[in-house]
């Protein structure tokens, strides 16, 4: 039998950083669990886009 896991954002896995915000990511269960975290008025137009250089986000991923 799998062992439950416990993690915590106060020790995420890795940190992506971009104006007005960034994203924390943790390793659980096989898969990846990221918490977004914005400033006021941040857009992904103008703080993501130009990094990735698409015109959405191509990254599968559903909100809570």
């Amino acid at each position: 039998m799998d062992k439950a896991e416990l993690r915590s954002f106060s020790e995420p896995d890795e940190v992506r950083e971009f104006p007005k915000g960034r994203v924390e990511l943790l390793k659980i269960g096989g898969g990846v669990v990221g918490r977004a975290i914005f400033e006021p008025v941040w857009r992904w137009s103008e703080s993501v886009r130009p990094i990735l250089n698409t015109q959405s986000c191509d990254a599968p991923h559903f909100q809570y």
